[in-house]
């Protein structure tokens, strides 16, 4: 049995992909342990899986680390240097207690393979790089080389150092590597953050300029469709066709969009569910009639299985889970992932972006109708979702993880 932990950001997007693979691992006979915030528990319990919580300033973490809405690309400097802070903040705050945690006594607790998230906080990264451990990255979303990256250019380390921001936050990593015996430089140890073997949550045809990612960046496809945390969803039973609506936990409030929704099919032979993760008051939808039916949260895998369309935010994960179910997509993108992914669906036919600007209850109607209404589409959507087929999720995830393992442990496993 090998033992393997994840250090994963504490955002559901990051975390839930992980989950089934951390099951199937837990499956095969292995030890897995999660370092993740309290709130994670119950998800990570049920997997298996060991827990080993930190204590989290949630506001802090979502007032830094994610993306300001409607921005369509990353370009502020500032932000970087507040989202390095935090992960130099939490990376101090926890590294000691992991180190025990893992290495205390003989080092039987040692990990073999570390499955870390480059969004993430460094412990899992420096533990690895003291124990000469193995990393796999974990990422949701993009990958970036030199042929394409969803970020803009960076300087060198060098040049961002002459920021004096930047080059305080610098001289503090290099102090922490130091005090910790990394030898590696601050660029070095970066570089290695960001390359090596990879999970890759996407089929490689969604990935832009997939073909140009060697083996050893795994596109095992979305991992999400086996995990349910809002429990039972009842279909509605009447053969018609079934739109759901969601736009996620982080840019959910926005009660104008909903009602443009519940406008737009409210005099249709539609059945809808409106799922709006807290983000609408009572009241404020209005009159809403009996065959749009509005949750705080449903099971998103058990809609799609019945839905002729999705509208979301443009989530990755979302996006390929809905085509995995045969489910095309009318993406309203909030930030500058999420553009490239309406932009990468409708790229591949498998959906349309709308933006928020431009969303009426008359222009979602339409785009509604023209994507369910054509062939052609559902051919892209039955072509990419052959992709995700045969990326082979859990299974090739938790394959290229055991891949990782040194001799002695893939023997003890």
């Amino acid at each position: 049995m090998a033992h393997i932990a994840f250090f994963i950001l504490p955002a559901a997007g990051h975390v839930n992909p992980t989950l089934s693979v951390a099951r199937e691992l837990v499956a095969r006979g292995h030890r897995v342990t999660y370092a993740l915030s309290e709130n994670y528990r119950e998800r990570v319990l049920a997997t298996g899986a060991e827990f080993l919580p930190y204590a989290l300033d949630q506001d802090r973490f979502w007032d830094t680390m994610v993306p300001k809405q409607d921005a369509a690309e990353y370009t502020d400097q500032q932000e970087f240097v507040n989202m390095m802070t935090w992960m130099l903040d939490l990376t101090r705050q926890t590294l000691g207690d992991f180190e025990r945690h893992f290495g205390g006594g003989d080092g039987d607790g040692r990990p073999d393979v570390f499955v870390c998230d480059p969004s993430s906080f460094w412990s899992g990264h420096i533990l690895a790089a003291k124990w000469g451990v193995p990393v796999i990255r974990s990422t949701p979303t993009y990958v970036a080389n030199e042929h394409w990256s969803l970020h803009p250019p960076v300087d060198t380390a060098e040049e961002q150092a002459e920021d004096p921001r930047t080059g305080a936050l610098f001289e503090a990593v290099a102090e922490l590597l130091a005090e910790h015996r990394v030898e590696k430089s601050i660029g070095d140890f970066a570089a290695e953050v960001h390359s090596g073997p990879a999970l890759v949550y996407l089929p490689r045809a969604f990935q832009y300029a997939g073909d140009t990612f060697d083996e050893e960046v795994r596109f095992v496809g979305p991992c999400t469709s086996a995990n349910s945390f809002h429990g039972e969803w009842e279909p509605p039973g009447t053969g018609r066709p079934l739109v759901l609506i969601s736009l996620g936990t982080l840019y959910n409030k926005q009660p104008a969009f909903f009602r443009a929704c519940v406008e737009a099919f409210r005099d249709t032979d539609w059945d809808v569910v409106v799922t709006h993760a807290g983000g609408v008051a009572e009241g404020e939808l209005g009159d809403v009639p009996p065959h749009i039916r509005v949750y705080d949260f449903a099971p998103q895998g058990a809609v799609l299985a019945h839905a002729s369309l999705m509208i979301n935010h443009g989530g990755t994960s979302t996006v390929l889970q809905a085509v995995s179910e045969g489910v095309p997509v009318i993406a309203v993108p909030q930030m500058a992932e999420l553009h490239a992914t309406a932009t990468r669906a409708e790229q591949l036919g498998v959906g349309a972006k709308v933006l928020r600007k431009d969303v009426t209850p008359e222009r979602l109607r339409e785009t509604a109708l023209a994507l369910t209404g054509s062939a052609e589409v559902r051919a892209a959507v039955a072509r990419l979702r052959g992709e995700i087929e045969a990326a082979g999720g859990p299974a090739a995830a938790a394959d290229a993880v055991e891949a990782l393992l040194v001799p002695a442990a893939a023997a003890a496993a």
